[in-house]
């Protein structure tokens, strides 16, 4: 089997997995409950790639600075405007910034 082979499957296979989730909760509704819980979903997803990041930029030799500065303007910018969006638009290139002027 070859590796673009194995990665076509996998790929279809995640989204399909994706959209059974959809076509689950789609055709029945959600409850209450579980719809107040989702507004977390994504602060919470962003929150542990940040984290997974910065303990692997930490272990690196040149330090975190660049994921502890990224995430600090990040957080600073969804405190102030009160959208998660706002961690993506400011924070990514922050990151890309941060990374491009220090040594590493």
């Amino acid at each position: 089997m070859s590796a673009w082979l194995v990665v076509a499957v996998v790929g279809v296979g995640t989204y399909l997995f994706r959209v059974s989730m959809v076509g689950l909760v789609g055709g029945h509704g959600s409850s209450a409950r579980l719809e107040r819980a989702s507004r977390f979903l994504v602060p919470s997803a962003f929150a542990a790639l940040a984290a997974g990041a910065i303990t692997a930029a930490a272990a690196g030799p040149s330090g975190s600075v660049a994921p502890v500065g990224a995430v600090t303007v990040a957080a600073l910018a969804v405190h102030r405007s009160g959208s998660a969006r706002a961690a993506i638009v400011v924070g990514m290139p922050t990151l890309w910034i941060l990374n491009a002027l220090l040594p590493g």
